[in-house]
């Protein structure tokens, strides 16, 4: 056997043209076709968007370092296809008030009248004589910028709105942390009421996602209890959801196929406390503001890997639940101050669920396929006809799973 793996190693050699010398420049690393500014920090994707055909998303920037500071803006980039970005001027910055040390992370949403509307978090420092351990070393609160022209098709100037859109918690709650809102519903046929929820903790108790709703996207908002909560963390940042169905555009074709009926449950996902952490998620029953996690599936890590942290999902113009979130840097590989940037956004992902409606599958889009070079597989083999010699040859072996030995 090692004999034979070692004859294929050296004929697909004779194919392969030798690998150019390895350069000694050291070169900045910049990711090709992963969404990352130009220069500057990114970490959380925030407010992804579509309105009049175009894509939005934003994003947590620090446009004058590498590193996470204090004053995080809004970086803006558009798409048409989800694939080719242009990076636009920044959406929100600090300005003096609710959001002087920084505009963190939030949603985007488009309310009745039409007028794209940007949900975020503002943060202040607190004087080093307030900061307690495990707590948030700021003040939050949570504001509302809409477009300054709903029919600019680049949506490039947000204005904000005066005051925080929500009450500040009763103190007697203990919160760790209070940031991050995500819209879970709008107004219906149903119901007239927008529901929010905002990642929270309490003090040596748990991870929590608290549930507000009002009649009008911009004041009147009261607070309705948790959507859930969860002793395994002190702190949830970031909480998203999504209804994810088994009859997707994408695999449909496979569900109706097998026999299986229309399925669809809830995806609830958080960031547990600090992005060391990998986000979890569950599968289950939402509805009015709450979220059934004791008879949920879950928690599941949304990633086999340990760089994600901060997803954020939006349903596109074909249904689908797309998800981006932060793909960290390891410290350790990028010393600070190495580079002119730091860290990107993972290509987005297409979420739906398994044909029996049981698990959550996870692909990225297809869109991103135009990025490939279309030279197709090959593999080490038998020409047919000739059992005696080794060739190189195009498509999967059958060994692979292929049903033939010459596709490409």
């Amino acid at each position: 056997m090692i004999a034979r793996v070692a004859k294929q190693m050296a004929l697909l050699a004779q194919h392969v043209a030798p690998a150019p010398p390895v350069s000694r420049v050291k070169r900045a690393a910049r990711p090709a076709y992963h969404l990352a500014p130009k220069s500057g920090w990114i970490n959380d994707p925030n407010g992804p968007l579509v309105f009049n055909g175009t894509y939005h998303l934003f994003y947590q920037h620090n446009p004058n370092s590498s590193e996470w500071q204090w004053g995080l803006v809004w970086g803006h980039a558009k798409s048409k296809d989800l694939v080719n970005w242009e990076h636009l001027p920044v959406g929100i910055a600090p300005s003096p008030g609710l959001d002087q040390d920084g505009c963190f992370s939030g949603c985007a949403t488009v309310d009745v009248d039409g007028r794209p509307s940007l949900l975020y978090t503002g943060v202040v420092r607190k004087p080093a004589q307030e900061v307690e351990p495990a707590i948030s070393p700021q003040y939050e609160s949570q504001l509302i910028a809409v477009a300054a022209d709903p029919n600019d098709p680049d949506l490039k100037e947000w204005v904000k709105l005066p005051g925080a859109f929500l009450p500040t918690p009763p103190a007697d709650m203990k919160l760790t942390g209070w940031r991050d809102p995500f819209v879970l519903e709008r107004p219906s046929a149903t119901s007239p009421y927008w529901f929010v929820m905002i990642g929270a903790g309490q003090r040596e108790k748990c991870g929590l996602a608290m549930v507000y709703r009002s009649k009008d996207l911009k004041s009147g908002w009261e607070y309705v209890g948790p959507l859930c909560e969860s002793d395994d963390s002190h702190m949830w940042e970031c909480p998203i959801m999504a209804t994810l169905t088994n009859q997707t555009p994408h695999n449909a074709s496979n569900s109706n196929g097998d026999g299986l009926a229309a399925k669809s449950r809830h995806l609830f996902c958080v960031s547990p406390d600090y992005c060391v952490n990998m986000p979890q998620y569950w599968l289950g029953e939402y509805s009015a503001g709450k979220f059934n996690l004791d008879k949920a599936d879950g928690p599941h890590p949304l990633d086999l890997g340990d760089i994600m942290y901060a997803a954020q999902v939006l349903e596109d113009e074909q249904g689908r639940t797309v998800l981006w979130a932060w793909m960290q840097e390891k410290q350790q590989l990028r010393p600070a101050g190495t580079y002119n940037s730091a860290c990107c956004l993972c290509v987005p992902r297409m979420l739906y669920l398994s044909p029996d409606g049981k698990h959550m599958l996870q692909e990225p889009l297809p869109e991103l396929n135009c990025l490939r070079e279309q030279q197709g597989a090959w593999h080490i083999g038998t020409a047919a006809g000739d059992s005696s010699s080794m060739s190189l040859l195009p498509g999967v072996p059958v060994d692979f799973g292929d049903s033939s030995s010459n596709g490409s």
